[in-house]
Protein backbone atom coordinates (compact mmCIF):
# COMPACT_ATOMS: atom_id res chain seq x y z
CA UNK A 1 0.00 0.00 0.00
CA UNK A 2 1.33 3.23 -1.02
CA UNK A 3 1.57 6.27 1.35
CA UNK A 4 -1.24 7.93 -0.36
CA UNK A 5 -3.69 5.83 0.33
CA UNK A 6 -2.34 4.36 3.94
CA UNK A 7 -4.33 5.79 7.23
CA UNK A 8 -3.95 4.68 10.78
CA UNK A 9 -6.63 4.90 13.43
CA UNK A 10 -5.83 5.33 17.15
CA UNK A 11 -8.82 3.33 18.63
CA UNK A 12 -10.12 3.16 22.36
CA UNK A 13 -12.74 0.54 22.45
CA UNK A 14 -15.01 0.37 26.21
CA UNK A 15 -17.45 -1.84 27.57
CA UNK A 16 -17.13 -5.44 28.17
CA UNK A 17 -14.23 -5.89 25.83
CA UNK A 18 -11.80 -7.44 28.60
CA UNK A 19 -11.89 -11.14 29.36
CA UNK A 20 -14.16 -12.14 26.51
CA UNK A 21 -11.01 -12.85 24.04
CA UNK A 22 -11.47 -9.42 22.46
CA UNK A 23 -7.61 -8.92 21.75
CA UNK A 24 -7.60 -12.08 20.09
CA UNK A 25 -10.77 -11.71 17.93
CA UNK A 26 -9.46 -8.08 16.47
CA UNK A 27 -6.11 -9.18 15.63
CA UNK A 28 -8.33 -12.30 13.71
CA UNK A 29 -10.09 -9.92 12.26
CA UNK A 30 -7.31 -8.01 11.16
CA UNK A 31 -5.16 -9.93 9.47
CA UNK A 32 -9.05 -11.01 7.33
CA UNK A 33 -8.79 -7.35 6.31
CA UNK A 34 -5.05 -7.06 5.83
CA UNK A 35 -4.95 -4.43 8.95
CA UNK A 36 -1.71 -3.76 10.14
CA UNK A 37 -1.12 -2.54 13.87
CA UNK A 38 -1.45 -3.47 17.34
CA UNK A 39 -3.95 -3.93 20.28
CA UNK A 40 -3.64 -4.20 23.75
CA UNK A 41 -5.51 -4.10 26.98
CA UNK A 42 -5.28 -1.06 29.24
CA UNK A 43 -5.82 -0.69 32.60
CA UNK A 44 -9.09 0.91 33.14
CA UNK A 45 -10.75 -2.16 31.23
CA UNK A 46 -10.79 -0.81 27.90
CA UNK A 47 -8.74 -1.96 25.11
CA UNK A 48 -6.51 0.74 22.82
CA UNK A 49 -6.26 -0.39 18.94
CA UNK A 50 -3.30 1.14 16.66
CA UNK A 51 -4.63 0.37 12.83
CA UNK A 52 -3.38 0.68 9.75
CA UNK A 53 -4.96 0.15 6.31
CA UNK A 54 -6.73 2.17 3.48
CA UNK A 55 -10.02 4.00 4.23
CA UNK A 56 -12.14 2.21 2.97
CA UNK A 57 -10.99 -1.32 4.83
CA UNK A 58 -10.73 1.03 7.99
CA UNK A 59 -14.43 1.79 8.36
CA UNK A 60 -15.29 -2.17 7.65
CA UNK A 61 -12.52 -3.10 10.82
CA UNK A 62 -14.19 -0.10 13.28
CA UNK A 63 -17.71 -1.31 11.78
CA UNK A 64 -16.60 -4.94 13.13
CA UNK A 65 -15.04 -3.92 16.03
CA UNK A 66 -18.70 -2.38 16.85
CA UNK A 67 -21.17 -4.80 15.85
CA UNK A 68 -19.73 -8.27 15.34
CA UNK A 69 -17.98 -9.67 18.33
CA UNK A 70 -20.33 -12.88 19.98
CA UNK A 71 -19.30 -12.05 23.85
CA UNK A 72 -18.25 -8.12 23.61
CA UNK A 73 -20.55 -5.62 24.92
CA UNK A 74 -19.26 -2.12 22.99
CA UNK A 75 -20.40 0.50 24.82
CA UNK A 76 -18.13 3.27 23.10
CA UNK A 77 -15.51 2.87 20.54
CA UNK A 78 -13.97 6.57 19.78
CA UNK A 79 -11.28 6.95 17.11
CA UNK A 80 -8.74 9.68 15.83
CA UNK A 81 -6.54 9.23 12.79
CA UNK A 82 -2.94 9.38 13.57
CA UNK A 83 0.21 9.21 11.86
CA UNK A 84 0.62 5.92 10.45
CA UNK A 85 3.73 4.29 11.66
CA UNK A 86 4.66 1.27 8.95
CA UNK A 87 3.59 -1.94 10.79
CA UNK A 88 3.99 -5.02 8.84
CA UNK A 89 1.83 -7.00 10.92
CA UNK A 90 -1.01 -6.70 13.35
CA UNK A 91 0.44 -8.00 16.70
CA UNK A 92 -1.11 -8.38 20.41
CA UNK A 93 1.34 -6.23 22.90
CA UNK A 94 0.89 -6.81 27.09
Amino acid sequence: MDKETLRALHIIVKGRVQGVGFRYWTRSLAKSLNVKGRVQNLADYSVEIIAEADTDTLGEFVYALKHEHPYARVESLNSEEVRARGYTDFRIEV
